[in-house]
């Protein structure tokens, strides 16, 4: 049988049906036609360098470059790319050779399928990323908001799911939104490191051409062209893997956020009201209505972090150059940006529309109250600390651990059994401890749950938020004003 690949100079026979149907299985098809619009733009950028530099002829290229603009339009509307016939590469050259005829034979020179495919993952992981930035950025909004209409809804603090201090619901929102905003900067950091064109690499050493790989960067919309060729084909899955860390990261936060309002929801607990469309039903208990979304949320960090593990261990054995196995990167990394797009958009709707039951939280507040009556006694009576919390101990032991049943006598009994010494306790400094509305007032520190210091601490993290959704916009306006004058030079071009 005749082979009928691009490569098939060398062959007798070719690859057999068994190998390139593994190759090309059912999941690298359907990423591949996800990469095809990527691929056809950095096609067509890198052709118009060709031409430019006087590598390929101008009337080959003007048929060329016009094939590959009607290719672009379809591929945005459909499945361009057929498994029978290989990768999207291999589906184009068809596509353009049975066009074009000889002409196609130019479109190719003085690049690899190795930088394109690497270039064509590029392309994708920044647009996805940019959309993730761009939603992460509504999610920092939206815990701003919540942490100023929540600061003074005060509510118990917990560790070890044990109340343990007063803290407010506006509180919880800002730690998340301190995180977020923290791993936000990090994201933006991997992105501008990331942002580096590698075309130019070729198989992996470079091509025997005098190319311009800054052209074909700043077409696509990258800040700068490669430093290395080795090193451009040698991070593939490298710097994928960063990018996973950080969503692995971020989704691993909210899975947290999610079990805080899972637990608060519970009808037991009554402290927060996750809206009904958030929720389903049980289809034998008809009193249900489950916390869904928040659970499948959740569930998603898991499968970015097996995504992360995907890539570094496909990784790990890889010698330098291109290697087949590297292409694993591309199965994980999509699948990662999508669960995360798709993870941050229903999180967004849901926490907007997330309420407190304000009475409900106030009740649960009495029992986180006790090491404030702890700290009043080493100001009023310079007992240390140790003691004094020896002594509360043993007060609540004394009211068999009924916070409300607490007065002067209890406090003094205790007194008396730990120090086996008799202090008059007034009654009033016992009511103002276990006085809710007083719970917060004992914090008077920026990064303390009071609310005047929650909200100076707001106004910094909001402009962190401004700057980041600056940056954002920037880059998303970067990314499309490169894809229109790309677009708009090679019609000229093709008009001339």
């Amino acid at each position: 049988m005749k082979n009928s690949k691009i490569y098939g100079g060398i062959y007798t026979k070719g690859p057999s049906k068994k190998t390139d149907q593994f190759i090309m299985d059912p999941t690298m098809t359907v990423l591949e036609n996800k990469l095809t619009p990527y691929y056809l733009l950095e096609t067509i950028a890198h052709n118009l360098m060709t031409v430019k530099h006087g590598i390929v002829p101008k009337k080959s290229a003007k048929k060329i470059l016009q094939n590959l603009l009607k290719l672009l339009d379809q591929a945005k509307n459909g499945q361009l790319v057929d498994p029978l016939i290989g990768d999207v590469h291999e589906n184009v050259e068809k596509i353009l050779t049975e066009s074009i005829e000889e002409d196609a034979g130019w479109f190719h020179i003085a690049r690899s399928r190795n930088d394109q495919s690497v270039v064509d993952q590029k392309l994708f992981t920044k647009k996805y990323l940019l959309d993730i930035l761009e939603e992460l950025n509504k999610l920092e909004n939206i815990l701003w908001k919540k942490t100023e209409l929540y600061k003074e809804v005060v509510m118990p603090g917990f560790t070890h799911l044990r109340s343990a201090m007063p803290s407010s619901f506006g509180f919880w929102w800002q730690a998340y939104l301190d995180q977020i905003l923290d791993l936000h900067k990090v994201l933006k950091s991997i992105f501008e490191i990331y942002d580096k064109c590698p075309l130019g690499a070729g198989a992996s050493y470079g091509v025997n051409w005098k190319i311009n790989p800054k052209f074909t960067a700043q077409k696509l919309g990258f800040s700068k062209p490669l430093n290395n060729a080795l090193s451009a084909i040698n991070n593939r899955g490298i710097e994928d893997a960063n990018i996973i860390s950080q969503l692995a990261i971020f989704l691993t936060i909210l899975s947290r956020m999610m079990e805080d309002l899972i637990i608060w929801s519970l009808p037991e607990l009554n402290y927060v009201v996750i809206s009904e469309e958030f929720t389903t039903g049980s289809s034998i208990m008809p009193q249900k209505m489950n916390p869904d979304i928040a659970e499948k949320i959740k569930s998603k960090s898991a499968k970015l972090i097996a995504n992360l593990n995907h890539v570094l261990i496909a990784m790990k054995g890889t010698p330098s150059g291109y290697n087949r196995d590297s292409a694993e990167s591309k199965i994980a990394i999509i699948a990662s940006l999508e669960e995360t797009l798709s993870t941050i958009l229903i999180a967004n709707e849901m926490l907007a529309k997330v309420a407190p039951n304000p009475e409900v939280m106030k009740k649960g507040v009495i029992s986180s109250l006790p090491t404030k009556l702890a700290d009043e006694l080493v100001k009023k009576f310079k007992i240390p600390f140790r003691t004094t919390h020896k002594i509360v101990g043993k007060t609540v032991s004394l009211a068999n651990g009924n916070i409300l049943k607490i007065n002067n006598k209890t406090v003094e009994k205790a007194i008396k059994e730990i120090t086996e010494k008799e202090i008059t306790i007034d009654q009033k400094l016992v009511e103002d401890v276990f006085n809710v509305k007083n719970a917060l007032k004992q914090y008077q520190y920026e990064g303390s749950a009071g609310p005047e210091y929650v909200s100076k601490v707001n106004k910094k993290l909001n402009k962190k938020i401004e700057s980041l959704n600056i940056w954002v916009k920037k880059q998303k306006n970067k990314f499309i004003k490169a894809e229109q004058d790309l677009y708009e030079e090679v019609t000229k071009f093709i008009n001339s």
